[in-house]
């Protein structure tokens, strides 16, 4: 005799169906890549970060959930949730410190009954932030040049940027952060005179894993003291600077 399916248990078949699908996205291992390779330093009230990406073991779009931590500073994650294609960032504000210090990020991901963990090591260094109002000068440059040279990418003077100091560890080249609602600028300058005394940005859109476009101003004293600003496209890093 042939047998017939009721509604009833037509419906328990797909309801279990997709609850196995689930259960078997929910058990594929994971793992958290954090970028960039080195966090050169950072220094009190400045943040700084990674960027948070998950590679599966195999196909899934069930996404992971992040959480963050950090001894002796704010820490933050946003998006808290990402699926493999996707990239969180996260931010961590260093307390203030009497000496040199190290500081350590840890992000945990689960997923199901699984979970998967990255650290990040730097040193907080015993500085304060000297570099602001230059990196801002710096940072006008471009954004007027790009206003007028690239429109399509929406930067301009009235763009509204927050800005830390970044990387301090690395000597000889200053390095910047800004972040605007779209963009992550990445801004750095040549401590060296005329004609070595280059400055480049990179620029990351904020969903982003990597930077996508850069772009290198010839002299920052051509610039500032002899109003010359050449400005011309360059090929972007592989990955931001922290």
């Amino acid at each position: 005799m042939r047998r017939v399916l009721t509604p009833i248990v037509l419906a328990t078949i797909v309801l279990s169906t997709a609850l196995t699908a689930c259960a078997g996205d929910e058990a594929i291992p994971f793992s958290i890549v954090l970028s960039p390779e080195f966090v050169q330093g950072a220094v009190p009230g400045s943040p700084t970060g990674v960027l948070v990406t998950v590679e599966n073991e195999s196909s899934t779009d069930t996404p992971v959930t992040l959480a963050v931590s950090a001894n002796g500073g704010e820490a933050t994650v946003e998006p808290g949730t990402i699926s493999e294609g996707e990239v969180a960032e996260v931010w961590i504000t260093p307390d203030a410190t009497a000496t040199e210090r190290e500081m350590e990020i840890v992000v945990t991901g689960t997923r199901g009954g699984l979970e998967a963990t990255q650290t990040k090591t730097f040193t907080v260094l015993v500085w304060e932030d000297d570099r602001g109002e230059y990196a801002r000068t710096l940072l006008d440059l471009f954004t007027i040049w790009l206003a007028e040279n690239r429109p399509d990418l929406g930067v301009s003077p009235d763009t509204v940027f927050t800005g830390s100091l970044s990387a301090p560890g690395l000597l000889v080249v200053s390095h910047y952060l800004f972040l605007s609602d779209d963009w992550e600028v990445g801004l750095s300058w040549h401590v060296m005179i005329p004609p070595d005394d280059w400055s480049e940005i990179y620029l990351r859109p904020r969903g982003g894993g990597v930077p996508t476009l850069a772009f290198r101003l010839s002299s920052q004293a051509g610039a500032l003291e002899g109003g010359v600003v050449e400005i011309s496209e360059a090929p972007p890093p592989v990955e931001v600077t922290r």
